[in-house]
């Protein structure tokens, strides 16, 4: 009897032990099943749109479209048509090739939005190399073609009837003035880009039509340059002066020299005609002002500080000022909900200053001056009030 138990219970242990072992067998291959399941998963997250996408602007409603590139649909693909030749053939890290939709649509975000490179390759998942890349590429594509959509017509009579209407002031072909964009610190010649509110910027100078399209752009003269003198040295200033467009006049503030072909407005006026001539001038200069206002209410990366080197910055300022006149042409809606004023000149007074990067030349220079400064007026001192 007691070897039949001993029978039963070892055969009830091996069948216990088969039954662990088929269910550990069973234990691991579903744990196998689950992590593939997963590593499936995740690649269905990513294959779609890195492999699998055929038109990334179908990504996007018809509002955030524009909320997030200023323009629509058409008129990406109308930009896009205008540069694709001339932007270079570029493949990130993971050997994908940047098509020139998804350029433009990483250059267009920048200068919507102002913000980080990091931040805009977050909405198109490319990394900040590639953003920096691409802004680069397609802000010098656009100021290439620049000449093509920065111009004054053949007619000047349309130009000089469109501002006749305003204040009935003849002769008038454009309003010029100027305008600083801020930007980081540069390393060379940083004293140069120091403008009058003591931040480091670039001083454009642009002239608009009566419509605040921009005729004329120079966006590479940093900001301790002048006005007049940027106006005096700019090819647009020579055609004037050499009397290229004939009687036609520009409409400057007291920035400028009063030229016959520039007219500035009178100083102190007490006389009623010199007073009537100030109010129709400001009316009809005002148009390069709200010009101005649009194209840093369009492009937000104007009213921030740019972070990039000042030659760049140049390609990016003409580049918006390319567009600006291509969002008017396209009729493109301005959204009053993009938070940005029109009139810029209450930002540069808020600005903060910024300390000046001594150069070593120059503080030795100056403590020199200050020494012999210190010694003269011991002398003085002691000739006034002997011990």
């Amino acid at each position: 009897m007691a070897d039949y138990c001993n029978d039963v219970i070892d055969e009830f242990l091996e069948d216990m032990g088969n039954l662990t072992d088929n269910f550990d067998d069973l234990s691991t291959g579903s744990d196998n099943e689950f992590r593939a399941e997963n590593r499936r998963a995740k690649k269905s997250r990513l294959i779609p749109f890195y492999r699998t996408r055929k038109d990334i602007l179908s990504y996007f409603s018809a509002d955030k479209l524009m909320a997030t590139f200023r323009f629509d649909r058409p008129s990406i693909e109308f930009i896009t048509a205008l540069i694709a030749d001339i932007l270079p053939r570029r493949k990130t890290k993971a050997q994908r090739n940047l098509l020139p939709l998804d350029m433009v649509l990483i250059a267009l975000q920048f200068y919507a939005t102002g913000t980080f490179q990091t931040v805009v390759g977050n909405v198109l998942r490319y990394s900040q190399p590639s953003v920096s890349r691409s802004i680069a590429a397609v802000s010098l594509s656009l100021s290439l073609i620049s000449a093509n959509h920065i111009q004054f017509p053949d007619n000047l009579n349309n130009l000089k009837r469109e501002y006749a209407e305003i204040a009935r002031i003849p002769g008038v072909i454009g309003s010029i003035d100027g305008t600083h964009i801020r930007i980081q610190r540069p390393i060379l010649y940083e004293k140069a880009y120091v403008n009058r509110k003591n931040y480091h910027s670039i001083n454009v100078q642009a002239i608009c039509d009566a419509g605040h399209k921009f005729l004329s752009v120079c966006g590479t003269k940093p900001g301790s340059c002048h006005d007049s003198s940027i106006f005096k040295g700019s090819a647009i200033g020579k055609k004037f002066e050499s009397g290229f467009f004939g009687t036609s006049i520009l409409l400057g503030d007291s920035g400028y020299c009063n030229t016959p072909f520039l007219f500035i407005p009178y100083h102190d006026p007490v006389e009623g005609y010199k007073i009537r001539f100030n109010r129709a001038h400001k009316s009809t200069r005002c148009t390069i002002e709200r010009s101005f206002g649009i194209l840093k209410k369009r492009f937000h990366v104007l009213h921030s500080e740019i972070r990039m080197s000042p030659t760049k910055v140049s390609w990016v300022i003409v580049a918006c000022c390319v567009l600006h006149n291509i969002a008017i042409d396209l009729k493109m809606p301005l959204d009053d909900n993009w938070d940005v004023d029109g009139d810029d000149s209450h930002q540069e007074g808020n600005m903060p200053e910024l300390e000046i990067r001594p150069t070593g030349t120059i503080t030795q220079k100056e403590a020199a001056l200050r020494r012999l400064g210190n010694t003269k007026r011991d002398r003085v001192a002691s000739k006034t009030f002997p011990r």
